[in-house]
């Protein structure tokens, strides 16, 4: 089981589970709750295996939010009940990956460019892609799992957002055709939200 926890996420649930364990002789009460944090934890923080599909996958489990096919932009709001280990696009090469200190609003509000965020930039066979992680008004940190000049394959993990949180990317909109709409459920790499215009991108 702990192997399906997200790194980044597996100290919340194993100290959870400790302290249920130590509890269970003195107060059971107690214990109790510490077993429905730990299944809390382990829910939010899971990380189950995943196909990778095909094209330009997403970046993130959640909802569009916001759509722009003419500028290349997709916006996902990531709820609690989502996973949150976010994952590369397409091939590419990590270019930038640079935290940004910022507030804690809503992650689905319009004020959320102010939040803290990690800024990804890639570079890819299509050009250069950003993509921009937030924190929202629960989410507190964003756990990067990669490094500047790192080379990804399509579906490679990029990070942990812990709690509910907000993901946007932009892509060349010269060289894509944008296939998601607003309200639509994604799930990071196996979810087409792009083609490339020239054929797909495998």
């Amino acid at each position: 089981m702990f192997a399906l926890i997200a790194r980044g996420g597996r100290k919340f649930v194993g100290m959870s589970a400790l302290a249920s364990a130590a509890s269970l002789p003195f107060f059971v009460p107690l214990s109790a709750a510490f077993i429905c944090l730990t299944v809390f934890f382990a829910t939010v923080f899971r990380d189950p295996p995943r196909k990778i599909g095909n094209g330009i996958v997403s970046p993130a489990d959640g909802t569009v939010r916001e759509v722009t096919p003419e500028k290349g932009f997709v916006s996902i709001y990531l709820a609690l009940r989502n996973v949150h280990v976010t994952r590369a696009p397409f091939d590419a090469t990590v270019v930038k990956a640079v935290r940004i200190r910022g507030k804690h609003k809503p992650a689905f509000s319009k004020s959320t460019p102010s939040n803290e965020r990690v800024e990804i930039d890639l570079s890819t066979a299509i050009g250069d892609v950003s993509i921009v992680q937030m924190t929202g008004a629960i989410a507190r940190r964003i756990v990067p799992y990669i490094r500047e000049g790192q080379p990804l394959a399509k579906g490679a993990k990029l990070s942990l957002i812990r709690f509910g949180s907000r993901v946007d990317i932009r892509l060349p909109p010269d060289q894509v055709q944008i296939l998601v709409q607003k309200g639509q459920r994604l799930y990071a790499g196996r979810t087409c939200i792009a083609e490339v215009r020239d054929g797909p991108m495998d």
